[in-house]
């Protein structure tokens, strides 16, 4: 959605969610949970789920806390009805302030969902109460989430009259003395205004909306006032390249690079001042660049990625290298493939912890129905006992019966050799059935290629199979050539991984180890040469020149 790329590409990696709350919202507790969600999402809500149990933490900053942690995960549906439940909490309702942040939050973050109707509400409300609360930065703020709305709805007359709104306000407070986190919000909406002119090819409206961003920024120097003034020079520069106005272009280019921002970012901003400046060998340059770093950092393989991908592969076309470029679209091809199997696997993901609560549930129905097993069968052989006693007591006690209990056993044993074929029979047919659920396991696994997530858990890959772990476990041991599960699911991975190296020779081994669902290359090298013989390079080379050859 426009709105979307507008937002993005104003603010970067700026947070413009709350930045600071009177300790009700967040606390150190809190930042220390969403650190370690970065790594362990489900582990950093066991802490949360503990806390609030235990009466520890209050119902208003468990769901705010829940929502941070589903947006750093970019599930905002989850984040929304998270957010949306600290909203309605009692606390929230009866405190103006926090009740704006949050308000303010929602908003934010429901706009790219497309609920513009819902979004205009919450934001006509958080202006009433920015008023009642005498902050006018928070009310600019607002008129730029109505203008926004409006923007993504196709709606320009009244986008541009909030979004100007906005601009006055932004431009009456710029001259005021304010601290430094009010500034840097003042410029990033700015900022936002004069993407949205770009947007709508108005040059000169976007150039005016970054002058007044420099200059509610003129006197700060912090990190993120040199951010947002390098993100301002890079947008002058693209403006200024797009009215050909080579000079001037060149101007605002050579003082992004000179910002601590710039030097950090190594160009990335100027991808529309190079693309209008004719520079495609230094746009090439920086992206190509970029992607490099981006391999040496397993966890930067996202979307991010693919669309550097694409950006070199533009480049590459207008250079005129269409070789290099099929490469590289092949490349990003593969990469989008990985990434949209992870996104249907971190859906799978959220019912990874209820399902393994219920695990541990049947495990304990399971230890209790062996216990009540193991009596009954005590009690039938206790039984059994008492009755071949009394029938051998029987038998010696009355030896004129003797021969017709014979024959009563001659004809039982005529019995049991008749069923033995049947249950042969039987037998073979229970072995087919197995195999048939093993083949149907296998084709989901398959299909689904759950086994590409390095974090999947186990258990949660063969559930989605439709098999739980004692029945998964049985089957892989009768039929596959692996003991354990996670063997079976590390095969999987390197077949995979097999595959892309012989398929597309572009992608470096650590891309396919990340592709096939290892975290560690060095996990995804011990485990081909375990399955294969060989390194996955040696592989490589090895069925490469056998095809030359």
């Amino acid at each position: 959605m426009i709105i979307i790329a507008l937002l993005v590409a104003a603010c970067g990696n700026t947070n413009i969610g709350p930045q600071k709350t009177d300790g009700a919202l967040s606390d150190s507790t809190t930042l220390e949970i969403e650190k370690i969600a970065q790594a362990d999402t489900t582990k950093a809500f066991r802490m949360l789920d503990s806390l609030y149990e235990r009466g520890e933490m209050a119902a208003h900053t468990y769901y705010y806390t829940r929502a941070r942690i589903y947006q750093g995960t970019v599930d905002r549906l989850l984040a929304i009805d998270q957010v949306r439940r600290a909203y309605e909490t009692p606390y929230v309702q009866q405190h103006d302030t926090v009740r704006a942040q949050v308000l303010q939050w929602m908003t934010r973050i429901m706009l790219p969902v497309g609920d513009h109707e819902t979004c205009i509400s919450h934001a006509i409300e958080g202006i009433q109460l920015s008023r009642k609360l005498n902050d006018p930065i928070m009310e600019a703020d607002f008129m730029m989430l109505i203008g926004m709305s409006y923007y993504d709805m196709g709606d320009k007359p009244h986008a541009w009259e909030k979004m100007n709104e906005g601009m006055e306000k932004v431009e009456s407070l710029g001259s005021k003395p304010l601290k430094e986190s009010d500034r840097t919000k003042l410029a990033t909406m700015a900022l936002t205004v004069a993407t949205a002119h770009v947007n709508d090819q108005d040059m000169r409206g976007a150039f005016l909306s970054c002058r007044t961003a420099l200059a509610v920024l003129d006197t700060l120097h912090s990190g993120n006032a040199d951010m947002l003034r390098g993100q301002t020079y890079a947008m002058m520069a693209g403006v200024f390249a797009k009215q050909t106005l080579r000079d001037s272009a060149d101007h605002y280019a050579n003082l992004y690079w000179q910002t601590p921002y710039g030097k950090q970012n190594k160009g990335q901003r100027l991808k529309t001042y190079f693309k209008f400046s004719g520079k495609y060998e230094e746009g090439l340059q920086v992206t190509e660049d970029y992607l490099t770093h981006c391999r040496q950092q397993a966890d930067t393989i996202n979307r991010q990625y693919v669309s550097l991908l694409h950006e070199a592969e533009d480049y590459n076309v207008a250079l005129g290298r269409y070789q290099q470029a099929y490469h590289i679209s092949r490349r990003a091809a593969i990469v989008t493939d990985s990434l949209h199997a992870h996104d249907m696997r971190q859906k799978a993901m959220e019912y990874a912890e209820q399902f393994e609560s219920q695990e541990k549930d049947h495990e304990i129905q399971l230890q209790q129905g062996r216990v009540i097993t193991l009596c009954v069968v005590v009690v039938f052989i206790l039984v059994v006992l008492v009755i071949l006693s009394l029938l051998i007591h029987r038998i010696r006690s009355k030896n004129r019966d003797l021969q017709n209990v014979i024959s009563s056993l001659e004809q039982k044993q005529k019995i049991v050799e008749g069923i033995k074929p049947v249950a042969s029979l039987q037998s073979q047919n229970a072995e087919n059935g197995d195999l048939q659920a093993f083949l149907k396991m296998e084709r989901v696994i398959d299909e689904q290629k759950v086994f590409l997530n390095p974090k999947a858990n186990i258990d949660m890959v063969m559930e989605q199979a439709g098999y739980n772990r004692r029945t998964s476990t049985r089957l892989i041991q009768q039929f596959a050539s692996t003991n354990t599960r996670l063997d079976y699911l590390n095969q999987k991975r390197v077949e995979f991984a097999a595959h892309l190296l012989l398929s597309d020779l572009s992608l470096s081994t650590k891309e396919i180890g990340v592709c096939s669902g290892f975290y560690e290359d060095s996990t995804f090298r011990r485990n081909f040469k375990k399955y294969y013989g060989v390194t996955p390079t040696g592989y490589r080379a090895l069925h490469v020149d056998v095809e030359k050859s």
